[in-house]
């Protein structure tokens, strides 16, 4: 790992940013673990997240996640969000809020899902919907008429569900296969707001490195003995200020082609 502070440049087209919890805390999401993260604050979740569990564990599922998509579309992105939008970054994340998209990402891998959607317990109907911007505060949040998603799916009469993956569930069809292409040719690998130990987002970077990519994790706290065999560099600073610089300077660069590219 080098010791020298990493930015990227004009010469970095490629790049590809993997995204977990951290990045949309800003925005007054709950992390996973620890201190009021989701689990903390629904202690009964993390089994209720089993996939063994549906269809009994719906209303918990939906106000939980849709909580989610609801503090997401008030708060709206974040810095740094809007900054990888604006570096043309490629997406990978773990979250299931939506920002990016909200960030104006075009292109963008869910790892876990969406909890900005709902789909069909019948994994053979192929019926999904995006929940309402207009929410309906007379309802319960456990219930998904809240979102405007009805109780039954309109096309084979099954229960509706978050759109999120559960525990004991496959990722996303096609998800990863598509996320490790893109980090088998991406210029720049960036972490950010992951705690790089989850897998199966957490080899994306050794594979990154493995191919020919620089290789970043933008964390003030991260641990860089741990991190040492992953990521040429370490960022110790907030990830949204850093992102936004970069972002900025991309911007100065293509608006004068004369600046120093090195």
């Amino acid at each position: 790992m080098s010791n020298r502070q990493f930015e990227l440049r004009p010469h970095h087209e490629r790049v590809v940013a993997l995204t977990g919890a951290g990045l949309s805390a800003a925005a007054g999401l709950a992390t996973f673990r620890g201190p009021g993260g989701i689990w903390d604050e629904n202690p009964d979740l993390e089994a209720a997240m089993d996939v063994d569990r549906l269809p009994e564990n719906l209303p918990l599922l939906w106000r939980v996640w849709g909580s989610v998509f609801e503090k997401a579309l008030i708060a709206g992105p974040t810095p740094g969000h809007r900054a990888l939008a604006a570096l043309e970054a490629k997406i990978l994340t773990q979250n299931v809020d939506g920002l990016h998209q909200f960030a104006g990402s075009h292109d963008v891998d869910e790892l876990h899902g969406s909890a900005a959607q709902a789909v069909c317990l019948n994994h053979e109907c192929q019926w999904r919907a995006y929940l309402a911007v207009h929410l309906d505060e007379s309802r319960d949040p456990s219930d998904p008429a809240h979102y405007g998603i009805p109780h039954k799916c309109p096309a084979c009469g099954a229960p509706t569900r978050p759109d999120i993956v559960l525990f004991g569930e496959m990722l996303p069809t096609g998800v990863l296969e598509h996320s490790e292409n893109a980090t088998r040719n991406c210029d720049v690998f960036l972490a950010v707001g992951t705690s790089n130990t989850v897998a199966p987002a957490a080899l994306l970077a050794p594979l990154a490195r493995a191919c020919g990519a620089v290789t970043v994790c933008i964390d003030p706290y991260a641990d860089s003995a741990r991190l040492a065999g992953v990521f040429d560099y370490v960022v110790r600073e907030d990830a949204h200020t850093v992102l936004t610089r970069w972002a900025d300077r991309r911007l100065r660069e293509k608006r004068n082609p004369f600046l120093d590219p090195f």
